[in-house]
C-alpha cells in the first residue's frame, strides 16, 4: 500500500491523501470542452460557472480543467472550484476546508489519484469580518453549503464526462472532520464513503477553549511558557509510556494513566522544573475540560502525554511568543497568536451572534442557552446515524490521542453513544470505525505515527466490500521512515506481540483490553 503524507494548514485544514497514485482504471476522454459558455449550459440550477481553464500538469497532478463558480442559496452565494482531470478515475472527491472556512481546499491530493475533486469555500470570505452576522452565510458555514456545491459538484462532474461518478467520497481534518460528520448526518445520500479526521465539535469544543483562555491569560503568574510546557510533557511521557504496557517513548493509553500534575508544584518560589499555583490550575483545566454545574461533561478535557513540541500546545494553545501584558494586568496574544486562541475568539462572536462579545466574560451554564440555535447549526452531535448506515455509507473517523487542539476524548464518546444508538458495536462497526493515533497533534505532527492513507482503506471498503482492519501508520524523521505501527479499529489497541522491533508494525497486533 502506498503511504501517503498528512497535511493540514496551521489552522487544521483539512487532511487529504496525498502522493503519486497508480490508477487501476482510466475512463474516457471528456464530452465536454473546457469553456465557461458550455458548462454554464450544463449546470444544475442555482450554479454559475465563473471561470474554465485548462491547467497543465506539474508533479503528480495531471491535466485538468479548473472550474471555478458558486450556487446560490437563500440569501447567499457558496464558491466552489471543481478540478477534472483528461484521464478520470470515474469518481468524485470533495475536500473539506479548515478553520472557519472562507478559503478553498486543494484540490491536489485528489487530482493526483484521477478524481474529479471539489472544494468549497463554506460561503463566505475568510477576510471579512462582517460574515458572522449574516444568518444565510453562518447556515452555509454550517452544512448548507458543503451539501449545495457537493451537489453541484457531482451534476457538474457527470455533465463533463457524458456519465455520473461511480462512487463519491468525502476526506476532511479538523473543521474539515465537522463538515465530513455534518455531511453523515444532515446529507446521508451525498456521499458513499466520508474520512472524518480529528473532528471540531463546534460549541463544544470552544466553550473548552474559553475557558482554559481566562485561566492562562488571567495574569503572567498564569501564563505557561514553552520550557514549562516542554518540562510537563517530559513529565507526562515518562509517567504515562507504560501505560499501554510498552516502553516505546508513546503514550498510546493515556486514559489508563494516573499523572497528577499536582506533583510538579513548586515548593517554593517559582522555578524552570515546577509549576505555580496559578499555572497547575491552567494544566488542570486543560486535562479537566468543561463541566456544566450538575457535573456532566460539557466539553472533554485533553489527554496526558506530548504536550510539547512545535505542533503540540504551543501552536495551539500558548503560542510561540508570549502573550502581551495589559493595563489591568491581564494578558493578549499580539503576535502569532495561537490557532486555538484565534478560533476561540472568533466562534464566540458567532455562537453568540454578537461581533463584539468577548470571551473573557463567557460563563458556561449561563451562556449556553443563548447559544442553543447557533449551537444545532454549526455542531455535528447527532448520533443517529441510522441513514447513513441504512444507504449504505462507510465512515472512517480518526483522531490524534495527542491533539492539543480537539480532545480525541469528544470522539470517543461520540463513537460510542453513536454505536448505542445504531443497536451497538458490531453493528456500528459494519459502517463506521474509529481510530486514535498515539502521539499524533492536530491531524499532523507530533512523535507518532502521524502518515497514514485512510482513502485507500475507505475505497475498498466501498467499492470491494473489504472493511478495514488495521491501517499501516509511519513516522518520518528528516523524510525517513523511522517507525511502522498498526493503527487499530476503536476499542482495539496495538499490542506488541513479545518479540522483534518495537518501531516496526509487524510485531503488533490489534486486540481489545
Amino acid at each position: 500500500m502506498k503511504i501517503h503524507r498528512l497535511l493540514s494548514s496551521a489552522l487544521g485544514a483539512g487532511l487529504i491523501a496525498s502522493g503519486a497514485h497508480l490508477l487501476a482504471q482510466t475512463h474516457a476522454a471528456p464530452a465536454l470542452p473546457c469553456a465557461v459558455d458550455v458548462l454554464q449550459k450544463a449546470a444544475p440550477a442555482g450554479t454559475t460557472i465563473t471561470a474554465a481553464k485548462l491547467v497543465e500538469p506539474t508533479g503528480t497532478q495531471p491535466r485538468h480543467c479548473q472550474v471555478d463558480g458558486h450556487v446560490a442559496t437563500p440569501g447567499n452565494e457558496v464558491d466552489f472550484q471543481l478540478g477534472l482531470p483528461e484521464q478520470w478515475n470515474g469518481k468524485y472527491y470533495f475536500v473539506g476546508v479548515g478553520g472557519l472556512g472562507g478559503r478553498l481546499g486543494n484540490l491536489g491530493a485528489g487530482l493526483s489519484r484521477g478524481y474529479a475533486s471539489a472544494t468549497t469555500d463554506t460561503g463566505h470570505d475568510a477576510d471579512d469580518a462582517t460574515w458572522i452576522s449574516n444568518q444565510a452565510k453562518v447556515l452555509d458555514y454550517g452544512h448548507r453549503g458543503t451539501h449545495v456545491t457537493a451537489v453541484a459538484g457531482k451534476a457538474l462532474t457527470a455533465s463533463f464526462y457524458g456519465r455520473p461518478s461511480e462512487h463519491a467520497y468525502f476526506n476532511g481534518c479538523s473543521n474539515g472532520g465537522r463538515q465530513a460528520m455534518m455531511e453523515v448526518q444532515r446529507y446521508p445520500t451525498d456521499f458513499d464513503g466520508i474520512i472524518a479526521g480529528d473532528p471540531a465539535t463546534g460549541t463544544p469544543m470552544q466553550a473548552g477553549r474559553a475557558l482554559v483562555f481566562q485561566k492562562l491569560l488571567a495574569s503572567s503568574d498564569s501564563y505557561l511558557p514553552i520550557a514549562k510546557v516542554e518540562m510537563l510533557s517530559k513529565a507526562t511521557v515518562a509517567a504515562c509510556d507504560e501505560a499501554d504496557g510498552l516502553k516505546d517513548g508513546l503514550v498510546s493509553a493515556p486514559q489508563r494513566c494516573n499523572f497528577k500534575p499536582e506533583t510538579l508544584k513548586c515548593a517554593g518560589a517559582d522555578a524552570p522544573d515546577c509549576l505555580t499555583a496559578r499555572q497547575l490550575d491552567v494544566v488542570k483545566q486543560i486535562y479537566g475540560g468543561a463541566k456544566l454545574a450538575n457535573g456532566e461533561t460539557y466539553s472533554y478535557g485533553f489527554p496526558v502525554g506530548h504536550e510539547g513540541g512545535a505542533t503540540g500546545w504551543q501552536t495551539w494553545i500558548i503560542g510561540a511568543v508570549p502573550p502581551a501584558a495589559a493595563a489591568d494586568g491581564t494578558l493578549n496574544f499580539t503576535q502569532r497568536v495561537p490557532s486555538g486562541f484565534q478560533l476561540s475568539s472568533e466562534n464566540f462572536k458567532l455562537l453568540q451572534n454578537d461581533p463584539s462579545f468577548n470571551w473573557r466574560t463567557f460563563k458556561l451554564d449561563r451562556d449556553l442557552p443563548r447559544m442553543r440555535a447557533l449551537s444545532e447549526m454549526l455542531s455535528p452531535l447527532d448520533v443517529d446515524l441510522y441513514p447513513y448506515k441504512n444507504r449504505g455509507g462507510k465512515l472512517l473517523i480518526y483522531h490524534g490521542l495527542a491533539d492539543p487542539a480537539i480532545s480525541p476524548y469528544g470522539s470517543v464518546d461520540y463513537y460510542t453513544r453513536m454505536a448505542k444508538a445504531v443497536g451497538g458495536q458490531k453493528e456500528a462497526e459494519s459502517f463506521a470505525k474509529l481510530y486514535l493515533v498515539p502521539g499524533m497533534h492536530h491531524c499532523r505532527g507530533g512523535v507518532g505515527p502521524n502518515e497514514f492513507d485512510m482513502l485507500t482503506e475507505l475505497e475498498n471498503w466501498v467499492e470491494h466490500k473489504t472493511a478495514p482492519t488495521a491501517v499501516l501508520a509511519s513516522h518520518k524523521t528528516d523524510d525517513k521512515v523511522d517507525r511502522t505501527r498498526p493503527l487499530c479499529p476503536y476499542p482495539q489497541e496495538a499490542v506488541y506481540v513479545g518479540s522483534g522491533s518495537i518501531d516496526e508494525a509487524k510485531n503488533f497486533r490489534c486486540q481489545s483490553r
